[in-house]
């Protein structure tokens, strides 16, 4: 009888600890963007987007000299992009922050 009660204790406590997020492992990380100071003086649509699908991650209006935060970014690498500002592509993980700079020179 004993050897029936440990591994259904066993499954059971896995099946608990899984159910409550246990072991989860969030797959998305952050981007700080910092748009050149130098740039016109407008707000810039900037937008991140996976490298992996080419799809729009996530936007923010900046202003130039500030900066956005982004965070829920998908992991890997993305492509940072603000109107006419040169594109900067930098990889995404879950144990620092990514930081990217968009100037108007240098693309």
């Amino acid at each position: 009888m004993f050897r029936r009660v440990v591994p259904v204790f066993v499954l059971g406590a896995a099946a608990v600890l899984t159910l409550a997020g246990c072991g989860a492992h969030d797959s998305t990380g952050q981007v700080s963007v910092t748009v050149s100071p130098n740039a016109a003086d407008h707000a810039y649509e900037v937008k991140v987007f996976t490298a992996s699908t080419g799809k729009l991650s996530e936007h923010q209006r900046v202003f130039p000299g500030g900066t956005a935060d982004f965070a829920g970014v998908p992991l890997g690498e993305v492509t940072i992009r603000a109107g006419e500002l040169c594109p900067q592509k930098t990889t995404v993980t879950n144990d620092a922050v990514a930081s990217v700079t968009l100037t108007t020179t240098g693309c």
